[in-house]
């Protein structure tokens, strides 16, 4: 596999990506809201399970980071970041959300190709089984 500390940077960038935020979620979800004039959330416990998980996806890029031959967690990774996207796009579209909360969505949404992009040239640098 050509690259592989680039590679390796990507997950352990996106890792810290994740963590930021969710701390940024946990501590300014709040003021956000406030400075973009959205109402308070109703449940706020689904923001804090949905930080959580953003956090435990940030655990599992570093663990990629480390060991790049943890595939698994890299397709979970594609499959989680690849839905982000269409879901704020969604709730921009019908107004429930600021268009501000595209970014994050885009920026997983680009994570996602870089993530397959990386399965791929992972696969190709395989020896081919006989």
């Amino acid at each position: 596999m050509k690259n592989s500390m680039t590679w390796k940077y990507v997950f352990l960038s996106k890792a810290v990506i994740n963590w930021a935020e969710a701390v940024g979620l946990l501590f300014g979800d709040q003021w956000i809201r406030q400075l973009l004039n959205l109402k308070p959330l109703v449940n706020p416990e689904y923001l804090h399970m949905f930080i959580v998980l953003i956090f435990i996806f940030g655990i599992g890029y570093w663990w990629v980071g480390n060991d790049l031959s943890r595939q698994d967690i890299v397709k979970l990774g594609i499959c989680a970041q690849s839905s982000v996207f269409p879901v704020l796009a969604y709730h921009t579209a019908i107004g429930n959300l600021h268009p501000l909360y595209l970014v994050p969505g885009a920026i997983d949404l680009v994570f996602s190709i870089l993530f397959g992009l990386f399965l791929y040239s992972y696969n190709e640098a395989k020896p081919a089984l006989e």
